[in-house]
C-alpha cells in the first residue's frame, strides 16, 4: 500500500527545486557576466569617447571591488594622425569598495604593465589622453560661489602596493610649423609602497620622459575625483546594460 507524502516532504521538495533554481539563475548570470562585460565596456568606452577599444580579458567583483584587465588596447578616434593610444597588457585592482563608493581609491595592491603609450598633440594643441579623459568624464557641476578659502583636501587615493611596468613611450606633437616624434624605451619595473599623489606615481620615470608624463597628469588629473566618479560610473553602466542582455535572453528563452 503506498502512503500518501507528507506535507513537510512535499514542502522540502519545493525548497530543493527552489534552491536548485536559483543555483542555475546564479550561474547564468556569472556567465552573462564574464561574456558579456567585456564587449559592454568596450562599446560604452567607444560611445562615450569616441576611442576605440578591444580587450582580452576582463573580470571585474563588484562586492569586492577586485578589478582584473587583459590586453586592453585603446585607440585614437578617426581625425586624428596616428591610430595607437594605448596598449596595456595587464591591469589589477584589489581597492576596498566603501571608500570607492565614497569617491576615495583605497587599494591594498594595483598592478599596471604598459606595453606601449602614444601620446599625440594635435594641431589645435590637444592631447588625446586630454581628449579621452574629457570624453570619459561626465559634464562639469557649476562652479560654486566664492566663499572663504577651504582647507587643503586630503588626498584623493592611497594604493599600499603599487606594481608598475612600461616599456615605450612615444610623443607626436603636430602643433607646430614641422611634426616631431620622440620615442624613449623606458624598459620601467619598479614597486612602490603608500603611494597617495600624483608625484609618487610620476617618481619612476626621468630626464625628458618624465616632463612628458607631467604635463600629460596635469592634464588628465586635474579634476581626479571627477575621473575617478565616471570610471566607476562606467563599469556601474556596463554592469546595467550586461544585465539587460541577460534578461533579455531570459525572455527570449521563455516557452
Amino acid at each position: 500500500m503506498k502512503l500518501p507524502r507528507s506535507s513537510s516532504s512535499l514542502r522540502g521538495g519545493l525548497l530543493a527545486k527552489l534552491l536548485l533554481f536559483l543555483a542555475v539563475l546564479f550561474v547564468l548570470g556569472a556567465i552573462a557576466w564574464v561574456v558579456l562585460l567585456p564587449s559592454i565596456v568596450v562599446s560604452t568606452i567607444r560611445s562615450k569617447t569616441g576611442f576605440g577599444a578591444r580587450v582580452e580579458s576582463l573580470s571585474v567583483n563588484p562586492f569586492t571591488a577586485k578589478v582584473d584587465v587583459r590586453g586592453f588596447v585603446l585607440e585614437n578616434p578617426p581625425g586624428w594622425p596616428e591610430r595607437s593610444f594605448a596598449d596595456v597588457r595587464e591591469f589589477r585592482a584589489d581597492a576596498e569598495l566603501i571608500p570607492l563608493l565614497r569617491g576615495k581609491l583605497v587599494a591594498d595592491e594595483i598592478t599596471v604593465d604598459i606595453a606601449q603609450l602614444t601620446v599625440v598633440k594635435n594641431r589645435d594643441g590637444v592631447l588625446n589622453a586630454k581628449a579621452f579623459g574629457d570624453g570619459l568624464n561626465s559634464p562639469a557641476e557649476p562652479a560654486p560661489a566664492p566663499g572663504p578659502k577651504a582647507p587643503a583636501q586630503k588626498s584623493e587615493f592611497l594604493i599600499r602596493r603599487f606594481n608598475l611596468k612600461f616599456g615605450k613611450l612615444t610623443y607626436i606633437d603636430l602643433s607646430g610649423r614641422r611634426p616631431v616624434t620622440r620615442d624613449y624605451a623606458l624598459n620601467l619595473s619598479r614597486e612602490m609602497r603608500d603611494v597617495d599623489s600624483v608625484a609618487d606615481l610620476m617618481s619612476p620615470f626621468s630626464g625628458a620622459a618624465f616632463g612628458l608624463m607631467k604635463d600629460v597628469a596635469a592634464d588628465v588629473s586635474g579634476d581626479a575625483t571627477r575621473l575617478l566618479k565616471d570610471a566607476g560610473s562606467l563599469l556601474k553602466d556596463s554592469g546595467k546594460n550586461a544585465g539587460d542582455s541577460l534578461k533579455g535572453l531570459l525572455e527570449k528563452a521563455k516557452p
